[in-house]
């Protein structure tokens, strides 16, 4: 196939302690993006590169008819709270068949506040939760502390920081107010959950979804007085700037019960086919104080950085299972030709 691989690219001149390094942190570095751009080569496929600027879309009508499919790792062409859904939908204006979940899948998954509603009406369990418009909205009477603050519409960890967890209303209105002001978007609240954390990498679709080994963040291996959350910080700072050993922050296998192995499996299923994710995603899920797991979010597209020196959930899990990148990309591939291929036999 001739495949276009689409991309958003992290400036390279920003330090990890930039403070303006958040806005550009869910950019992949060149490094991550050539080595998918290979991973891709490795099959037997002719690439194109195509980096996110504001006229994409007259940059993928010059390929309509050229390209066979749309790898997509881009998270979106402008700022807003819908912006993963962008080239997804520019790809469908166009009848370019791409990776992953379409327009509207897409802008629930970054909207953190809709997926929750879309999982508690469908059954699927996530921890009680309430949407911020104001720090003088009224706390409902189904929470209490301690919270969690987060915006509603971002990934990567970005705004979580220690200030996240709050223990009274003083700290939940100073930390609603500040995610208002600075992401300009309402604040998440929910219920705090107390116990370990998860993350699970799943690839396919349908009756074809399976679910990687189980990474566990340990937050043991976190510095001295950091919140037990995976943090902005956590993802980015800890290990890059050698604060701790990066690798002392996860374990994969997740060192767990078999029996809570399946119900962790079975939960980032349902919650990945409930808001319409497909071929691959990776889904965040947390245990409550009675070791109950609940769905915190869903990442798509998932980090897939390669180099050993990064921690990339995604990428342990697969290592694990024995899928080095090469191998997991061609299972997203397998999965998007297999998906396509049935939409057209059905």
């Amino acid at each position: 196939m001739h495949i276009a691989l689409t991309y958003n690219e992290r400036p390279s001149d920003l330090d990890r302690l930039d403070p303006a390094l958040e806005q550009h942190i869910e950019g992949d570095e060149w490094k991550t993006i050539e080595a998918i751009g290979n991973a891709i080569k490795s099959h037997g496929h002719t690439l194109t590169y195509l980096k996110i600027h504001e006229d994409i879309y007259n940059d993928l009508k010059n390929l309509q008819g050229k390209i066979d499919l749309i790898f997509n790792l881009a998270e979106g062409i402008s700022t807003g709270a819908d912006r993963e859904a962008q080239l997804p939908m520019l790809a469908e204006i166009l009848g370019i068949p791409h990776t992953g979940p379409g327009p509207l899948s897409a802008a629930l998954i970054l909207n953190k506040f809709r997926a929750k509603e879309i999982w508690r009406a469908s059954g699927v369990r996530t921890a009680d939760f309430q949407l911020f418009t104001s720090g003088s909205t009224k706390l409902s009477k189904s929470l209490s502390y301690p919270l969690m603050v987060k915006p509603s519409n971002e990934g990567s960890g970005i705004g979580i920081k220690s200030s996240s967890i709050v223990k009274d209303q003083i700290e939940l209105t100073k930390t609603v107010n500040q995610i208002i002001a600075e992401y300009r978007q309402p604040a998440l609240v929910e219920s705090y959950l107390p116990g370990r954390e998860f993350t699970v990498a799943v690839l396919g679709n349908g009756d074809n979804v399976e679910t990687l080994p189980i990474v566990e963040i340990n937050f043991a291996g976190f510095p001295d007085g950091a919140p037990p959350i995976d943090s902005y910080e956590a993802k980015f700072i800890y290990g890059a700037t050698g604060m701790v050993d990066m690798h002392s922050t996860e374990f994969c296998p997740a060192r767990i019960p078999q029996s809570l192995e399946c119900e962790i499996n079975e939960l980032a299923k349902q919650s990945y086919l409930t808001i319409g994710c497909l071929d691959f995603g990776r889904v965040d899920i947390r245990l409550d104080a009675k070791g109950v797991p609940h769905v915190l979010e869903i990442n798509h597209p998932p980090g897939l950085m390669s180099d050993p020196n990064e921690s990339s959930f995604f990428i342990i899990a697969g290592r694990v299972a024995g899928l080095p990148l090469n191998d997991l990309i061609k299972k997203i591939l397998d999965a998007t030709c297999s998906r396509r291929l049935t939409s057209i036999l059905t």
